[in-house]
């Protein structure tokens, strides 16, 4: 009768040691999983955080490449305009009024440079009062007044020596002025004209799109934009759209409180930017680069910094 009840009581007491084994093992394995997920979870939001530094360290030095890069385009598109001024053949024509024969000379100069040194751009001629003298890509326009709205041309007048900038005439672009001098005296002048192609095609070998944003204020001059798109209320798209998606990213994005350089996210994307200025220091927008890879951030990503670049040595770059 005992032996019965001690083996009762071992049964009833096996049952209860596998039962809180079970419920142990569940226990266990719950906290296993939990410490899996979190762990998973942790190495998860490091990494995205790592990548996020990482995109945004990439983005900043592509930005200070943009800015050398934009440098050297003016830079290049000064050394042109330096180099038309001098030519005896460009200039003989020009002092002998010979509008036909300057404007072949011009076609041919253009078209050997755009060969050997693959950028595009356009010239333009003025006269010593400051008008329309030949362009080259309009042999019809001739006497056109443009010192009310083409400061660049009368500071040239006025110093005789060579500027360039980023200015807003009925585009904007990079502009380079070299006066023509005749016995030491203002003759006239001569202007390359380049876009920003050949700045985007060089970001876009790097996997980086480039939008140019101009101050809508300047529209009633800019008359070749007056059709483009208008973001923020505030900045109007300069050049065509080449990326829909990272272009709707930025048109929903707010622009209102941008600095002089720094960056924001807008949907998937990171904007870097930096605005550009002409000779008098005067805001005319701003150029924005994004890569061409995503990466999404967990929370909206902004910083805005102030500070200007001051002109040099009477060579104006922006």
């Amino acid at each position: 009768m005992g032996y019965t009840v001690v083996i009762k009581l071992l049964k009833k007491e096996m049952k209860l040691l596998e039962h809180l084994s079970h419920r142990i093992d569940k226990i266990v394995l719950g906290v296993a999983i939990t410490v899996l997920t979190v762990s998973l979870y942790l190495v998860y939001a490091l990494n995205q955080h790592y990548t996020q530094k990482e995109t945004i360290a990439s983005l900043d030095t592509m930005l200070r490449f943009t800015r050398n890069m934009l440098d050297e385009e003016q830079q290049h598109a000064l050394s042109l305009s330096v180099l038309l001024s001098q030519d005896r053949e460009l200039l003989q024509a020009y002092f002998d009024n010979d509008r036909n024969r300057t404007f072949s000379i011009v076609q041919r100069k253009i078209e050997s440079l755009q060969r050997m040194q693959g950028y595009a751009f356009e010239v333009q001629v003025h006269d010593r009062q400051l008008r329309t003298y030949l362009r080259s890509w309009d042999f019809a326009i001739q006497g056109e007044p443009l010192a009310g709205f083409r400061e660049g041309l009368v500071i040239v007048r006025n110093q005789r020596r060579p500027l360039v900038s980023i200015e807003v005439g009925k585009r904007l672009n990079i502009k380079a002025i070299s006066p023509i001098l005749r016995d030491q005296k203002f003759a006239g002048s001569i202007e390359v004209i380049e876009g920003f192609a050949h700045l985007r095609k060089r970001l876009s070998e790097q996997g980086y799109q480039l939008y140019v944003l101009l101050d809508k204020k300047y529209l009633p001059i800019a008359l070749t934009l007056r059709e483009a798109p208008i973001l923020s209320g505030k900045f109007v798209l300069v050049g065509a759209v080449r990326d829909s998606e990272s272009f709707d990213a930025l048109r929903s994005t707010p622009l209102d409180n941008l600095g002089s350089f720094g960056y924001f996210t807008g949907g998937k994307h990171l904007f870097g930017y930096f605005d550009l200025r002409n000779y008098h220091n005067d805001r005319l927008g701003y150029l924005l680069i994004t890569p061409v890879d995503t990466v999404l951030f967990s929370a909206e990503v902004r910083h805005n910094a102030s500070g200007t670049q001051q002109p040099d040595k009477g060579v104006i770059i922006r």
